[in-house]
């Protein structure tokens, strides 16, 4: 007997092209070093509190490093001429987030609502910009959280 042979009908491979849009992955990058920012941020403050000021001088270092190349591409991403309009709006969001402009709780919160306006625009359609617009929400998210925790281990 003859083996039964499936005949699924394979949907063409997406363009190459779309796949490598250079502000996508420019933006990619950002998120990843916007999380190395935040994780730096985090390990200071840890270390600050568990073992002084002196010892965590190092650490504060690193985290000013890791805002600094984290502000630096969000800088290139913001003046690249190709970056799609909606990228370029959160692009802006995540520059007002950086140390630089001092956010408090609530520039935070007004951040992350006007991020994930941005990510909903792409809910229900197949765009790539929505798992990138839905991370950097989750990002300053998470970033609110943490400064939130922060103070709180600050005052007690």
């Amino acid at each position: 007997m003859a083996a039964k042979t499936s005949i699924t009908r394979i949907n063409a491979a997406e363009p190459l092209n779309r796949l490598i849009r250079l502000d996508r992955l420019e933006f990619r990058k950002l998120l990843d070093l916007y999380f190395q920012a935040l994780r730096a941020d985090w390990i200071y403050h840890e270390t600050r509190q568990k073992s002084g000021t002196k010892a965590a001088a190092d650490k504060g270092h690193t985290a000013a490093s890791a805002w600094n190349a984290c502000t630096v591409s969000l800088l290139v991403l913001r003046d690249m001429r190709t970056v799609d309009p909606d990228l370029r709006a959160a692009v802006e969001v995540l520059l007002k987030t950086c140390p630089g402009e001092m956010p408090s709780s609530g520039d935070l919160m007004r951040c992350g609502t006007e991020m994930l306006v941005l990510a909903n625009k792409y809910k229900r359609s197949s765009s790539d910009l929505m798992p990138l617009l839905d991370e950097a929400f989750c990002l300053i998210e998470s970033y609110h959280g943490t400064q939130a925790l922060m103070s709180a281990q600050r005052a007690a």
